[in-house]
Parts: C-alpha cells; sequence; structure tokens
C-alpha cells in the first residue's frame, strides 16, 4: 500500500470533491483515474502529432505533384499562366518575392557595377552604329549619344528630327 502525505491527499481531492464527514478517502481509485486521465491525454497528443505529420507529408506530396507538373509544361505554356521556369517553386509554395532592402556587399556591388558598365558601352556602341536618320527617329543627335547612354540627357526628345522636310512644299 502507497502512503499519501497531506499535499498529495489534497491534490488529489481537486480531481474530485470528497465528502468531508468521511474520513475515509479511496486513493487508489483517485490514482486510477488520474492513470486514464494521463492515458487520454497522452493519446490525444500522440493522435495530434501523428495527424500533422501525416498532414505534412502530404501536402508536401501535393507540392510536389503540382511543381512536377508546371515543370513538365513548355515555357510558352507558362507564359500563358503569367509565371516563368524560374518562379515556379514560388508561385506554388505561395512565397511571395521579396526585395532585398539590406545593403550589398562588396562583390555583388562591384559585380552589378561591372553589368552596369558593360551595358552602357554597349549600348553607346549600337547608337553610334546608328546612322542619322535613325538617331532622328529616336530623338537623338550624334552629339547626344554619350549623355543618353550614362543618363545625363537634360532636354530628353526636345530636338526636333531632320527628316520632317518642313521647307519643301507639296506641289
Amino acid at each position: 500500500m502507497i502512503s499519501y502525505g497531506k499535499k498529495e491527499i489534497e491534490t488529489l481531492a481537486l480531481i474530485e470533491p470528497v465528502n468531508t464527514n468521511s474520513n475515509y478517502i479511496d486513493v487508489e481509485t483517485y490514482i486510477n483515474k488520474a492513470h486514464n486521465l494521463r492515458a487520454k491525454f497522452m493519446a490525444e497528443v500522440l493522435s495530434n502529432l501523428y495527424q500533422a505529420t501525416i498532414g505534412k507529408i502530404m501536402q508536401n506530396r501535393e507540392l510536389a505533384a503540382a511543381k512536377n507538373a508546371l515543370y513538365g509544361m513548355s515555357d510558352r505554356e507558362l507564359k500563358d499562366i503569367g509565371i516563368n521556369r524560374n518562379e515556379i517553386d514560388r508561385a506554388v509554395e505561395g512565397r511571395v518575392a521579396t526585395e532585398t532592402t539590406g545593403k550589398k556587399g562588396f562583390f555583388s556591388n562591384l559585380v552589378t557595377k561591372f553589368v552596369e558598365t558593360q551595358t552602357s558601352r554597349a549600348a553607346y556602341v549600337h547608337l553610334m552604329a546608328m546612322n542619322s536618320r535613325e538617331l532622328a527617329d529616336i530623338g537623338l543627335t550624334r552629339s547626344e549619344i554619350e549623355a543618353a547612354v550614362s543618363g545625363n540627357r537634360t532636354n530628353d526628345n526636345l530636338a526636333r528630327p531632320s527628316n520632317t522636310n518642313d521647307h519643301r512644299k507639296a506641289g
């Protein structure tokens, strides 16, 4: 037989109030009730854990199936639904594209500057290869190319194209 102190008996009595007129407390009944409550609680916790695990596995399978279906589509089909191949994972998982607002590192800045320089250089070469009429069609003169490529052009599209033939009259 297990002996309990006053504190343990009072704790057991909180589970179910007892008749205070009696000096006899059936401790075994309360212990059995406590064991049953603990068993129910543990069964519920394990059931919830199992359901959460199975639910996560099923969710992962559904996501993988959706990704595989999208990866199996052609680029044209993906374009029709409004995404491209590198956005499939983000679209299926429902993640929002986040912009990086933090500072860039040295190498990231270096690469960005290099790409900008190469793009500007290619634009300059392309514009210099155009003839005067083509430049006039886009509102540039040969002397404005460098300013347009560097972004320092202040009088954007104010130059009149040279092929308007205003001095000629229809005859």
